[in-house]
Parts: structure tokens; C-alpha cells; sequence
């Protein structure tokens, strides 16, 4: 498709656009790309300001910041002072060595635009003083949700080398029919029996009823019955449910948040059905207020 109306520096940032889409997506993702810039222009030259607004203001992320670095575009937001540039995080087992494997499979010309990223979105599933585990890592990326072929690619990095055994998964999948909308079922089989979803087992499964990785990830991350983590030797739900959102449940759980460490799961529920004058929380299989709650976990 000729870029006839297109003055030359707007050809040249173009150009540099398509080097950063993966190469299966390219004559895909061209014409849907020059269709945008164009109506952008709304039938006028187009020229490199219009190129850049479309970027700024039609791309979704994480696409939008990896593009806008490579054309050395500013968000307009204020720069982080020094000791700011990256969050301080507390990591836990294999999981800054899995950072490190998602940004081998990243071109080298944008890890630059997603390392940063990929640490505020483990940063926010950490949540304040909280520690990196190879769950968050987990559940980060696919939040993030890069474009493929790299999700697919990470998934199955970050599943290699696991260690874990999967005989047990193989018996598992031996009692279904290998039909993609057993998904959930299947998953459901493999918490129970893992008691969590491991990456490895997620991968397994995914190329057993032939469904994309990401796709997999997807499902399980969508369900709060789901965890990508192992559960810890306690488990704390605070209630976000209407009347202790309204008492400030959001307080209450990030409070406990710098207090979980290795003690116990800490999780936030849409209402666990014992509502009280104050946020409720429910510990183990007891439920009270948040009082209740901070001396109990006192005790772990």
C-alpha cells in the first residue's frame, strides 16, 4: 500500500513503527495501521504530528510505550527522580531470574521500553512492601499482555525447566476428550491436585487441547478460583463487597499486604457473606472484622 499523501519524515517514523511489529503480524497489522493514520489526517498530508497523535492517542498498551520509545516520543509525564526509575522489589525463589528470561525473548531494541513496564505491573500485583514470587511474575506479563508471538514464546520459557512433575498431570488429562472447552474443568482437576496452576502444567495443558498459551493464561487468570501461586500456610480474604468498600476495605488490604510476607495468601473477594459496621475479613475458614482479623494474624 503506497504512502502517496505521506510527507517523508511521517514515511520514516512509519517505517521505524513497522520494525517493532513481529513479522508474522506484518502484512496484517500494515494496512490497519496506515487506515488509522489516515483518518487521523481526515483526508489532509499526512504529516509526522499526525502520525505521533494517533500514537498517543489510539494505540492500547503496552504497544503504545514500546512505539513511542522507538520514535522518542515523551508520555508528557514527569520524569521519576533517580532512586524512582525502577521499584524497589523483594524477589522470592526463581522469580527476577524469570524477569530476565522475558527479556531475552524481547528484541533487544525495545527491552528498553518493556523492562520498565513489566516491573510497575509486578510492582502493582506485589503491592506495597510486598515480595515477588514466580505467581506475580506470572500473572504481571499476562496483564501486560505483549503482543505474539512474544506471549506465546515467554509462556513457554518461563514453563521450561520447571521441574515439576507432570505424570500426575498426564493422568489428568487422560480422562477428557481433548476439546478446548474443557479448559476450565481441566483446570479445576489440576488445582486441586497441584494446588495452584503451574506454568509448566498451563503449557501442558494449552498444547494438549491445541489453544494458544496466552489464551490459556487467560482463563486462568480470569477466575478468582484460579491461583498461579502456591498457597501459603494461611490464607486471608478481605471483603470488597458494596458496604465494605464503603468502610474502606481497600485500606484494610493494603495494610495486611505489608504484613503477608511467607505467613499467608492474601486475597480481596467480591463479598464472603458475613457483613458487619466495619471491613470484614475472613481468615483461614473463620470470618470477623478487621480488629478481629489483625490480632489473629498476629499469631501465624
Amino acid at each position: 500500500m503506497a504512502l502517496s499523501n505521506w510527507d517523508k519524515k511521517a514515511q520514516a517514523a512509519f517505517a521505524k513503527i513497522m520494525e517493532v511489529v513481529p513479522e508474522p503480524m506484518q502484512e496484517a497489522m500494515k494496512p490497519q495501521l496506515i487506515s488509522m493514520v489516515e483518518g487521523k489526517a481526515a483526508g489532509s498530508p499526512v504529516t509526522l504530528d499526525v502520525l505521533e497523535r494517533m500514537v498517543r492517542e489510539d494505540l492500547p498498551e503496552p504497544q503504545k510505550s514500546v512505539i513511542m520509545g522507538v520514535l522518542g516520543l515523551s508520555d508528557g509525564a514527569p520524569k521519576p527522580q533517580a532512586d524512582e526509575e525502577s521499584p524497589q522489589l523483594a524477589w522470592e525463589g526463581e522469580s527476577e531470574a524469570m524477569v530476565e528470561k522475558i527479556l531475552e525473548v524481547i528484541p533487544e531494541m525495545l527491552r528498553g521500553a518493556v523492562k520498565p513496564k513489566l516491573l510497575d505491573f509486578i510492582a502493582k500485583k506485589a503491592g506495597p512492601g510486598g515480595t515477588v514470587n514466580e505467581g506475580i511474575v506470572t500473572e504481571a506479563i499476562q496483564q501486560m499482555n505483549p503482543p505474539e508471538p512474544y506471549m506465546s514464546q515467554i509462556m513457554k520459557v518461563l514453563a521450561a525447566g520447571s521441574g515439576l512433575d507432570l505424570s500426575k498431570l498426564d493422568d489428568i488429562l487422560a480422562q477428557y476428550q481433548g476439546k478446548q472447552e474443557e479448559l476450565v474443568n481441566i483446570f479445576h482437576d489440576v488445582q486441586l491436585e497441584y494446588g495452584h496452576l503451574p506454568r509448566a502444567a498451563i503449557e501442558k495443558v494449552s498444547d494438549y487441547l491445541t489453544i494458544p498459551t496466552s489464551t490459556a493464561y487467560r482463563v486462568a487468570t480470569s477466575y478468582q478460583a484460579f491461583t498461579l501461586a502456591p498457597k501459603k500456610n494461611h490464607s486471608v480474604k478481605v471483603c470488597n463487597g458494596i458496604a465494605c468498600h464503603l468502610n474502606h476495605s481497600d485500606t484494610l488490604y493494603d495494610a495486611l499486604a505489608e504484613r503477608s510476607g511467607e505467613r499467608f495468601t492474601l486475597e480481596k473477594v467480591r463479598c464472603i457473606g458475613c457483613c458487619g459496621k466495619e471491613s470484614m475479613v475472613m481468615v483461614d475458614e473463620e470470618c470477623g472484622n478487621s480488629t478481629w482479623a489483625k490480632e489473629k494474624i498476629s499469631k501465624f
